[in-house]
């Protein structure tokens, strides 16, 4: 069973990471049909159909494939500082009307901007109390949890995917042993949608 876990704590990877996915869909690539895709960089655009248990996201409840939490305090002149990067995902088939492919989502580097709800706070707006056990739980002692709920100004977005929504997927066609083997050949390839080590898998609207 996949869990929820801390994505890298480097300053500059995620607004990186954001930036590049930006610059890339400015380059408004076309997206190819499933039936079409082989081992490369690709763009598809489908439905998301559940292929295991769902995940409920931390914040607001909802119930999806995968979500993503991320909680940011202010610090002044260097902007908003991650606390919390929280994200937690299971694999899914991604279906248009020439076929289906599988997204291994449940250990890619994920960047999703979808469904997006958020919120804000500070000195005399608490958290929700879900948002301040977050932080707590990355901070590990909650005494050092005081100064970043009532002394910084924070704010908290979570995305969720949730089966069904249509979306666009940016990805890495790879091929991988399938689960049926054929009498004594060995197990047939399969074709999937993952991230790679240099690019985060992309899920937008």
């Amino acid at each position: 069973m996949a869990k929820a876990h801390a994505l890298p704590h480097t300053p500059w990877a995620r607004p990186l990471a954001g930036l590049l996915a930006r610059l890339r869909r400015r380059g408004k690539r076309a997206p190819s049909p499933i039936a079409s895709l082989g081992p490369g960089w690709a763009v598809v655009r489908g439905r998301a159909r559940a292929g295991s248990n769902a995940r409920r996201a931390p914040i607001s409840g909802r119930l999806g494939l995968g979500w993503r939490v991320l909680v940011e305090r202010e610090c002044g002149v260097r902007g908003w500082e991650p606390v919390v990067d929280l994200c937690e995902f299971v694999n899914f088939e991604l279906q248009d009307p020439s076929g289906s492919i599988c997204v291994r989502a449940c250990d890619c580097p994920i960047v999703i901007e979808v469904a997006e709800r958020r919120g804000r706070g500070g000195p005399f707006a608490p958290p929700p109390f879900v948002v301040a056990q977050l932080i707590a739980r990355a901070a590990r002692e909650p005494s050092a949890v005081q100064g970043v709920l009532f002394h910084k100004g924070f704010r908290w977005r979570e995305w969720v995917l949730e089966a069904g929504s249509e979306i666009l997927v940016r990805g890495r066609v790879i091929s991988e042993p399938g689960d049926e083997s054929t009498g004594y050949r060995a197990l047939t390839e399969v074709l999937v949608l993952a991230g790679g080590t240099t690019r985060p898998l992309e899920l937008t609207e």
